[in-house]
């Protein structure tokens, strides 16, 4: 029967999912078991998700960065607009040119 109550996380260590012990494979059967402080671990996943949505949230084009000031909401957009705008009338530019 296969043991389900452990998870592979690296080559090394494992997550015991019964106690919620995070432990190396040498010592995961022995009573001296190394154990790595869960919390710590929770503290960093919850910081890593904390840049992620501020990551997420920087690629909408209606939202500011996070350095810039107050009042910049939907700048993104608005370049973006303008680039396009002014990208546009070139490609036409050449055009009639080309056609005369």
């Amino acid at each position: 029967m296969v043991n389900n109550t452990t998870i592979i996380i690296d080559d090394d260590l494992v997550l015991d999912v019964n106690s919620g012990i995070i432990g190396t494979k040498n010592n995961l059967s022995s009573k001296t078991a190394q154990n790595f402080p869960i919390e710590d671990v929770i503290h960093e996943i919850d910081r890593l998700e904390a840049s992620i949505n501020n990551l997420e949230s920087s690629l909408n084009p209606k939202t500011t960065s996070n350095l810039s000031e107050s009042g910049r909401e939907g700048v993104y957009e608005k370049e973006g607009l303008l680039t396009n705008i002014i990208i546009g009338v070139i490609i036409a530019l050449i055009f009639i040119i080309l056609l005369l």
